[in-house]
């Protein structure tokens, strides 16, 4: 008979990882490492000075028709609500996604040298989270108007850069941007919010003395 505390152990290891998986979906968002690091370690460049080849551009969000958050009222450049309902009764009851919204109107990106029109179907967005309180059936991810955000992509010249109306640069609309693959928008530009890649030592040395115990446990019943 399979030992019970050897089934505890794979039990416990399934549970490590789920929530190990579980961190980095929540730090990454839709990131790749490599994109993490490139936040990192890349040096933000002005938009009229990209050319070719992965940059980062840091400005302020803006939008011609910025929506309300439902959260507090404020104005949103690109959002996503997440409507819930409720499935089973009692101890089955479970929260499930039966609709999403998004924003489907196109948002900008400046900085001191120029703008980046944006289409929000063709960004990976990395959105703030508002999940109201408690068991919530709404949830909001958005990005606010004139929120500083940073944006991670491979570029070329096109035709989609806007000078800023009030700004002087040497660029002309001509010689605008264009991204090879959708980029990615995100809220984290400061070291404080940076993804963490390193899960919580205490919670992994746990459960990894837990599946230890279990297993040493099942082979002196051996």
């Amino acid at each position: 008979m399979f030992p019970p505390l050897l089934v505890g152990a794979v039990v416990s290891g399934l549970a490590t990882v789920g929530s190990l998986a579980q961190f980095y979906r929540q730090q990454l968002g839709p990131m790749t490492l490599a994109e993490v690091r490139a936040l990192e370690q890349l040096s933000p460049t002005p938009i009229a000075h990209a050319a070719s080849g992965l940059v980062k551009l840091v400005g302020t969000l803006g939008c011609e028709h910025p929506g309300l958050s439902i959260q507090g009222g404020l104005a949103t450049a690109v959002r996503e609500v997440h409507h819930y309902a409720v499935e089973g009764r009692g101890l089955r009851a479970r929260r499930v996604l039966v609709r999403t919204e998004r924003s489907e109107s196109p948002f900008w990106i400046e900085d001191d040298t120029g703008r980046v029109m944006l289409d929000p179907a063709r960004c990976r967005i990395d959105f703030e989270a508002d999940t109201g309180e408690g068991e919530s059936m709404v949830d909001e991810l958005r990005l606010r108007v004139g929120e500083r955000v940073a944006i991670i992509g491979e570029v070329e010249r096109g035709a989609t850069l806007a000078l800023h109306p009030m700004r002087r640069s040497s660029a002309t609309a001509g010689e605008g941007l264009r991204f090879l693959k959708p980029p990615v928008v995100t809220w984290r530009t400061e070291p404080e919010v940076m993804p963490r890649l390193l899960p919580p030592t205490g919670g992994v040395a746990l459960s990894a003395s837990t599946v230890g115990m279990a297993v040493l446990g099942a082979l002196l019943q051996v």
